[in-house]
C-alpha cells in the first residue's frame, strides 16, 4: 500500500487523499504506532517535523485569522505528521526497498506521461505544460529524479545504461518540454554536488566546464530558454522601477516577500497565528484578492510563527544536513541532494503547503532519514 501511495503522489491527487487515509489505518492497526518513540529518539528529523507541526497546533490559541483558515492550514501541514509515521514502516527494510522501487516507477511514468502528452498521444488529457501535475511540482520531481539516477549509474553497473537514458531523457524534459524554473535551477545546483560527492579534482573541472558550456548554449541559442530571459527582465523591472511598475510573475513574487517582512516585523517574535497570512496580507496591503501563500516556506511560517517558528523550521533543514553524515555514502549523498532540493523549493514557493510536493518530501525525508541500521556509518563499523 506504501509504494501505491507514492506512486499516487506522482498521478491522482484524489488517490492520495484515499491511500494516505488508508495508511494511517494500517498504522494503528499493525500497532506501528509500538515504534514511535523508537523512531523519535533514532530520527531526530522525525521529532524536528513533529515540533514545526506543533507550531501549527499552538498558532491555533492566538491571532486573528479565520477558523476555516487556520484550520485548514492545519490540515494542509498534516505530511508533516508522515515523516515520523513513515518512519515507522521504514524501519523495515522490505518497506524500504518497496518505496525505492515505487519511487523510481513514479518517477518514470511521470517522464513518460509527460513525452506523450508533448507527443500528442494523450491529447484528450493535455495540459499546457506537458505534466499531470504543475509545472513546478513535476520540474522539482524530475530533477531530483536526475540526481538520483547519476548516482545509481555510478553504482549499479549492471543498469548503468537504463539510468544514463533515463537521465538523458529527464534532462532533455526539463529543459526543453516542461521547462519549469524551479526544477531547472534545483538540477543546476544538484549538478555540481554531485559532481563534488562523486569526482576528482580533474573529473570535476571537467564536469563543471561541460554544465557551463551547456548553459551558455540553451540560454543563448534555446528558443526554451525564453522564461529564463523572462524571470530576468520581471527582476530587473522590479529592483529598478519598483513593484508598481512590474505587475509581473516575478514581480509579484517580489512584492509578496516585501509585504511579508512587513508582516514579520510587526510581530516578530510567535507572528500572527496559523493560517493568519492571507488575512494580514489584505489587512496590510489593502487588497481584496485571496493572497494565502507568499511563495516562500520560510517567510510564511515566518508571518505565522515569527522568528520562533523560522528557526524551528531551519533547526529541521539543518538537522537533516547533520544527521545526513552518520548515513552511509549512498544514502548520505541522495540526502544532501534532497536537502538542497527542499532548501531551494522553500526560497521560491511553499512545498508543505502543496499536496504533491509535501507528501513527496514527507515520503523522502522518513526514506531517507529513518532509523535502520544497515544505513548507519558507526554501527556499520562497528557490526
Amino acid at each position: 500500500m506504501i509504494a501505491l501511495f507514492i506512486i499516487s503522489i506522482y498521478l491522482s491527487t484524489a488517490l492520495a487523499i484515499v491511500l494516505s487515509v488508508l495508511i494511517g489505518l494500517l498504522w494503528l492497526a499493525t500497532a506501528q504506532f509500538q515504534l514511535l518513540p523508537q523512531v523519535l529518539k533514532g530520527c531526530p528529523v522525525a521529532t524536528w517535523a513533529v515540533l514545526l507541526y506543533l507550531c501549527f497546533i499552538v498558532g491555533l490559541c492566538y491571532g486573528d485569522a479565520p477558523s476555516a483558515e487556520a484550520y485548514s492550514m492545519l490540515r494542509k501541514y498534516r505530511e508533516l505528521l508522515f515523516i515520523p509515521l513513515l518512519s515507522c514502516f521504514f524501519t523495515n527494510e522490505r518497506y524500504r526497498l518497496w518505496a525505492w522501487k515505487a519511487f523510481i516507477i513514479g518517477s518514470v511514468l511521470t517522464l513518460l506521461i509527460s513525452y506523450l502528452m508533448d507527443f500528442g498521444i494523450m491529447d484528450l488529457f493535455r495540459h499546457k505544460t506537458y505534466t499531470l501535475k504543475s509545472r513546478i511540482t513535476h520540474s522539482i520531481f524530475i530533477a531530483f529524479f536526475m540526481f538520483f539516477c547519476a548516482h545509481k549509474a555510478f553504482d549499479d553497473r549492471k543498469y548503468m545504461r537504463w539510468y544514463l537514458l533515463l537521465f538523458i531523457f529527464g534532462v532533455y524534459n526539463l529543459f526543453f518540454v516542461v521547462d519549469g524554473r524551479t526544477g531547472q535551477l534545483v538540477f543546476v545546483l544538484l549538478a555540481p554536488l554531485f559532481a563534488v560527492q562523486r569526482l576528482g579534482k580533474k573529473e570535476l573541472l571537467f564536469a563543471t566546464a561541460i554544465l557551463a558550456v551547456f548553459l551558455l548554449l540553451y540560454i543563448n541559442y534555446s528558443d526554451k530558454s525564453a522564461r529564463i530571459y523572462e524571470g530576468l527582465t520581471e527582476t530587473q523591472a522590479y529592483l529598478y522601477h519598483g513593484p508598481e511598475k512590474a505587475p509581473t510573475s516575478m514581480g509579484i513574487r517580489y512584492t509578496f516577500w516585501e509585504n511579508s517582512l512587513k508582516l514579520v516585523s510587526q510581530k516578530p517574535w510567535l507572528g500572527h497565528g496559523t493560517g493568519s497570512f492571507g488575512e494580514e496580507y489584505r489587512r496590510l496591503t489593502d487588497t481584496k484578492e485571496a493572497i494565502k501563500n507568499p511563495h516562500n516556506e520560510f517567510l510564511l511560517i515566518a508571518v505565522q510563527f515569527g522568528i520562533f517558528g523560522f528557526v524551528i523550521y531551519s533547526g529541521f533543514l539543518f538537522c537533516q544536513y547533520y544527521c545526513s553524515r552518520t548515513l552511509l555514502d549512498a544514502e548520505k549523498w541522495l540526502a544532501q541532494g534532497l536537502l538542497l532540493t527542499l532548501i531551494v523549493t522553500s526560497l521560491l514557493n511553499s512545498p508543505f503547503l502543496d499536496h504533491a510536493e509535501g507528501h513527496w518530501f514527507a515520503v523522502m525525508i522518513a526514506l531517507l532519514f529513518a532509523p535502520n541500521s544497515s544505513l548507519r556509518k558507526h554501527e556499520k563499523q562497528s557490526a
